[in-house]
């Protein structure tokens, strides 16, 4: 009998009971990796404190790890719903649903009224960072074995 802690398919089964744990270690993990790279770039002066975002100000760190945590609790429940939905190869088409959401996610900094290139360029890594580390801590830690 299946486990309903699991979803068993063919190719693959994804312990969700994990995705508890796995889900607040891929925020930390991708919060402190976008935290390094804020302060890189910050150091190069590639996110200047003169470009105001959405009218709130300057992108700080705060923003940063507040959306770094909000993409990493989003992946874990849609990771969750594709485990269950999905009856081949879930951690497969997780992968592809995150990486549709990270081609989207670059619209995002291309709004921002008066950035330069070079701070695009950052938040389009980060975007990326985020999501490597996301979804690499997502899937292997919520691998069944």
């Amino acid at each position: 009998m299946e486990d309903a802690q699991s979803s068993h398919v063919q190719g693959g089964q994804v312990a969700i009971r994990c995705l508890l744990w796995a889900g607040p270690l891929a925020a930390i993990l991708a919060a402190v990796a976008n935290t390094v790279v804020y302060f890189v770039a910050y150091g190069l002066g590639a996110m200047p404190q003169d470009v105001a975002v959405q009218g709130s100000g300057p992108i700080t760190l705060e923003p940063v790890v507040f959306a770094s945590v909000i993409g990493a609790v989003g992946a874990a429940i849609v990771f969750a719903i594709v485990a269950l939905l999905a009856r081949r190869r879930p951690i497969r088409t997780f992968s592809v649903v995150a990486a549709v959401v990270l081609v989207l996610s670059f619209y995002t900094p291309f709004t921002i009224p008066g950035a330069p290139v070079v701070m695009v360029a950052t938040l389009l890594l980060m975007h990326v960072v985020a999501a490597v580390v996301i979804v690499g801590v997502l899937a292997r830690l919520a691998h069944a074995r």
